[in-house]
């Protein structure tokens, strides 16, 4: 993906279909309204609606916070600074996630600062934490008292998380000693808050409505296409007590004909539309399936 289009990855959120996002879209039959049942970050509904195939676009998650910090990010409003959130240690980030109420700030914290985007435990471990932290400290106020501080004169003059890291990237590392690598992987909360601050860059896409909606609640047309990306079977993700059997009943008597779900197993009434083969993940361990795109058939 180029990076002037990273922002159809919307929120970096667990279980983002960013990396299938085109291929599952391309696929997806064009129509008046595509309904995107369990949102998440956001990804499935970005791309849908830069794609022209459907007049409207309703991206729905029942997390209220979730869909309001996607909508305000897109909408610049309320506006974020996102310069506040580039530096956080674990104490602050278990300050937010235990004690402070939920909110657009909190959930903006813990989308971007959490191992896996999961929102439960902070993004490094103890032992590099402070390495990694480092650099980033480098980059926006050059007070370590370390040779990284070098790399501050190359940011200086930028204001935005983006000119910053294009600063980064400039920043003649051979000349420091350090692989490139080594030090790309210590600022990974840079590379999700610069997608954020994309989002806040767009003009408003006018095919996109916000739905908070339990998915059993959402008002389904016939004409509808609906895309649904629930916890997959057996991978033990949970989603506010998501229960398979009750999905499967309201797919049995959901009216739209159109109908498709993301999936590592084949479930009850469908067909394999398309193999997207297996999703990229650092969290991952052992064997990985290959992602299904099913479509959901009424007999």
């Amino acid at each position: 993906m180029k990076q002037s289009e990273k922002w159809k990855r919307g929120l970096p959120y667990v279980g983002n279909k960013g990396q299938k996002a085109e291929k599952i879209i391309d696929i997806l039959p064009a129509g008046n309204r595509l309904i995107d049942v369990f949102g998440g970050g956001g990804s499935i509904s970005l791309t849908a609606a830069s794609s022209g195939k459907w007049n409207t676009v309703v991206y729905n998650d029942r997390r209220k916070t979730v869909v309001n910090l996607l909508k305000a990010l897109i909408e610049d409003s309320p506006h974020f600074d996102l310069l506040k959130y580039v530096y956080m240690d674990r104490e602050t980030f278990c300050n937010w996630r235990d004690n402070m109420p939920d909110s657009l700030e909190r959930t903006l914290v813990l989308t971007v600062w959490s191992f896996g985007n999961g929102w439960k435990s902070y993004l490094w471990g103890k032992k590099v934490e402070k390495e990694k932290l480092q650099l980033t400290r480098a980059l926006f106020w050059g007070d370590t008292g370390t040779h990284l501080d070098g790399l501050y004169s190359y940011a200086k003059n930028d204001t935005s998380i983006s000119g910053k890291y294009q600063a980064f990237k400039k920043w003649r590392l051979a000349e420091m000693g350090i692989s490139y690598h080594r030090v790309q992987d210590r600022i990974e909360q840079l590379e999700r808050l610069k997608q954020l601050e994309q989002l806040e860059q767009l003009e408003r896409l006018k095919q996109l409505k916000y739905s908070v909606h339990d998915y059993r609640s959402l008002d389904v047309k016939s004409s509808d296409v609906v895309y649904c990306d629930p916890p997959y079977v057996g991978t033990g993700e949970s989603y506010d007590g998501f229960d398979a059997d009750v999905f499967q009943d309201w797919l049995a008597n959901c009216p739209a004909k159109q109908i498709y779900i993301s999936e590592y197993t084949q479930l009850p009434h469908t067909e394999v539309a398309f193999i997207l083969g297996k999703k990229a993940s650092f969290k991952a361990k052992g064997k990985r399936s290959d992602e299904l795109l099913l479509k959901y058939v009424k007999y």
